[in-house]
């Protein structure tokens, strides 16, 4: 069956056939994997973009909206995030411009500022996100229960050695 990958297919199964020490499965298995998240972000950017949004920003949003009591501190964003602090505060103002979120000082030490998921971006989720879960469960029920499971398991083992290796 043709899909968008099959033309880098055929160039790495030729690329096998003049090299016998090319090591096609990993190379294949890799591009396999850059492939998919190029289109999953690709299809996740354009629903999002509707709104205005990108993956990061949205991201963001989700991560404040699933705290308790809908707030956290930037460097915890920044962390959850994998970005720069100044990176999120970029993505803050964007946030905070459009109503969603605030910034408000701890009530206790004036230096702690915490982010919080305003009523407007509370209600925003609230609208935004079933028509997201119906497209996701659309797009994963092409595997069986036990095929995600599979799947969760070996990208979280080479999730693992990709972080030790970077260490």
């Amino acid at each position: 069956m043709d899909n968008s990958f099959t033309p880098l297919d055929r160039l790495l199964k030729l690329r096998e056939a003049m090299d016998q020490d090319f090591p096609y499965k990993e190379i294949l298995l890799t591009r396999l994997c850059i492939h998919m998240q190029g289109k999953l972000l690709e299809k996740r950017n354009k629903m999002l973009m509707f709104d205005g949004l990108n993956e990061e920003l949205f991201t963001a949003l989700i991560i404040i909206g699933s705290q308790e009591n809908y707030a956290l501190q930037p460097s915890e964003l920044s962390d959850a995030l994998g970005v720069t602090r100044t990176r999120v505060t970029r993505i803050v103002d964007v946030l905070e411009k459009r109503g969603w979120t605030e910034r408000k000082q701890d009530g206790t030490d004036r230096r702690c500022i915490h982010l919080y998921l305003t009523e407007k971006g509370f209600l925003f989720l609230g609208n935004f996100l079933p028509p997201q879960y119906r497209i996701l469960k659309k797009f994963w029920s092409e595997l069986s229960h036990e095929e995600k499971e599979q799947y969760e398991n070996i990208t979280r083992k080479l999730i693992t050695q990709l972080d030790e290796e970077t260490q």
